[in-house]
C-alpha cells in the first residue's frame, strides 16, 4: 500500500486517469495519464475492457502521458490485443524517444501492438 506523506492512503485513480474521446467515425481514443503500475493498472484494464465491449472499429490507446508503464501494463495492453481480435484495430500511441516507447521498443512489443509516435498517425492508420 502506497501513502502519501501526510499518512493518507494513495488510491488507484490518483495515479492513473483514462479519458474516452470520440474523434469521429468508428474510432475511440483512451488518452491515459499518469503510472501505469501494479497498483494503478486495474484503471487501464477497466477502461480498455469497457472500450472493447462498444466496439469500435479503431481502438487509440495514447499514452503519450504515461510517464511509467511496468510489466503488468503491457500484460494488459497484450491481453486488450489479443480481446481486440478481428472485430477492432487497436493502436497505441507511444513517441520513440519517450519512457513509454523506448519500453515498448526494448520488448519488442512496437510492432505487436501497432505502436506509433502520435496520435494523428495512429488514427489515419
Amino acid at each position: 500500500m502506497r501513502v502519501t506523506a501526510d499518512g493518507g492512503r494513495v488510491r488507484p485513480q490518483d495515479l492513473l486517469s483514462v479519458t474516452v474521446h470520440r474523434p469521429g467515425g468508428e474510432a475511440e481514443v483512451l488518452e491515459v495519464t499518469g503510472e501505469v503500475d501494479l497498483l494503478s493498472v486495474q484503471v487501464l484494464d477497466d477502461a480498455l475492457a469497457e472500450a472493447l465491449a462498444r466496439g469500435p472499429a479503431l481502438l487509440v490507446i495514447d499514452l503519450t502521458g504515461v510517464s511509467f508503464l511496468a510489466s503488468v501494463g503491457m500484460t494488459v495492453l497484450l491481453k486488450a490485443h489479443r480481446q481486440a481480435g478481428d472485430a477492432t484495430r487497436l493502436r497505441v500511441v507511444a513517441p520513440a524517444r519517450g519512457t513509454v516507447g523506448r519500453a515498448l521498443e526494448l520488448t519488442g512489443l512496437t510492432d505487436a501492438l501497432g505502436v506509433t509516435g502520435t496520435r494523428a498517425d495512429a488514427l489515419a492508420d
